[in-house]
């Protein structure tokens, strides 16, 4: 997956949130989100000034135009810069981080630093600003951080602090199967996060338990993995707490149509009653995120489930099989990405049926990419089934029927 695109992603994320946050904020009035931006924008000139650094010309720019509408900046992207003359001073994490501190600031919810090597110094200062509570962060994002292994215990402690925290992405850091243990060990005494991204961290089968673990065990349920190497072994033991959920919930879905049936043929024996009229139901207040084994969105292209791994040449069929019971039976499935991987024909067919028995059991679209390397019968097949959720009444259409 490419690097470029992945950037792409963390700001679309962040994007929605700042348009709707910043115009909200800024018809409050722009005495007080005019001063809270531009007290932020002096300290953290100063910050820099004091240890010899320059501003991110990004947040610089966001913080000066907040200060000018009379708006407050929600989403920070710190990107470092090339030092290419003697004398050009480096855009450093310190300064900004401490800018935030100092002035409390409270509206900060999307945190995305890029290409920037965090020290331990700087991972200790973030996991100490993640530890407040009183700064709602929603999406953390380090990407291509060079942050080791020996750094992810300091950050796992900070996880089990934040509240609000939904979004972690920290791909391209290669802290390996260690570091992944230690973020897990945070991770399980999380009870927010739904999304979480480990792209070229150098994974391992070992991580392929570890996060099985968090996979059924807390609220996380898309997980992108794209660029490691799980092989069978650890994809296995990433997706059997899940598949055997989902096959649980086949058979009580199964017991609970029987059961309906049986009510309706007692319904229609007996003399109808007349209907309530309903009322109208009152919304309550969304609870937090489920916790269990279920997966809505996974990404594993390039990770070596093929033939070549421990498991032997078999592997990729037995791999696929729990694939394939899983598009069979799980009704929340969305995405399954398994680009890259040589599944073989065998491994191919497996997806396909699974695709056709969904079809047939209308659980709903899920979007599916895979290797071509197999029939082409079969990968025409995947690909056409492997669309993803259809897209209901498109207003475009119903205008042209009225012009009818």
């Amino acid at each position: 997956m490419p690097k470029g695109k992945k950037k792409g992603k963390g700001k679309g994320k962040g994007k929605g949130k700042d348009k709707g946050k910043g115009k909200e904020k800024g018809k409050k009035g722009s005495s007080g989100a005019d001063n809270e931006s531009r007290k932020l924008l002096k300290t953290y000139e100063r910050n820099c000034a004091m240890t010899n650094s320059q501003m991110c010309s990004g947040i610089r720019s966001l913080l000066k135009a907040a200060a000018e509408d009379g708006k407050v900046v929600t989403k920070f992207i710190l990107e470092s810069v090339l030092v290419e003359k003697e004398g050009d001073m480096p855009v450093l994490f310190e300064p900004f981080i401490m800018s935030l501190r100092h002035e409390r600031y409270k509206h900060i919810q999307d945190i995305h630093v890029w290409d920037y090597p965090m020290g331990h110094e700087n991972i200790a200062s973030l996991s100490l600003f993640l530890e407040k509570p009183y700064y709602p962060i929603r999406l953390l994002e380090l990407m291509d951080c060079l942050i080791p292994a020996p750094s992810m215990p300091r950050l796992s402690q900070a996880l089990p602090y934040c509240d609000l925290l939904t979004t972690l992405l920290l791909d391209y850091n290669e802290f390996g199967d260690e570091g992944c243990r230690h973020l897990c060990a945070g991770l399980e005494r999380n009870y927010t996060l739904l999304s979480l991204s480990l792209c070229y961290c150098n994974l391992g089968v070992p991580s392929g338990a570890k996060l099985g673990r968090i996979l059924s065990t807390t609220a996380v349920r898309d997980l992108f993995l794209d660029g490691n190497e799980l092989q069978c072994e650890g994809v296995t033991e990433l997706i059997k707490l899940c598949v055997d959920q989902s096959e649980t919930e086949a058979y009580q879905r199964e017991e609970e149509a029987k059961r309906k049936a049986e009510e309706e043929d007692l319904h229609e024996e007996n003399a109808p009653k007349p209907k309530k009229k309903k009322g109208k139901k009152k919304k309550e207040p969304a609870g937090p995120p489920p916790v269990g084994p279920w997966v809505y969105k996974l990404h594993l292209a390039d990770n070596g489930i093929d033939g070549y791994g421990d498991g032997g040449s078999f592997a990729p069929v037995i791999c696929m099989r729990l694939f394939k019971k899983l598009v069979m039976n799980s009704k929340c499935l969305e995405e399954l990405d398994l680009e890259d991987n040589h599944i073989g024909e065998l491994g191919g067919k497996q997806l396909m049926e699974g695709l056709e028995y969904r079809k047939e059991a209308k659980l709903g679209g899920v979007k599916v990419r895979t290797s071509h390397k197999m029939k082409t019968d079969t990968f025409n097949t995947i690909v056409k089934l492997g669309t993803g959720l259809k897209k209901k009444g498109k207003k475009g259409k119903k205008k042209g029927k009225k012009k009818k």
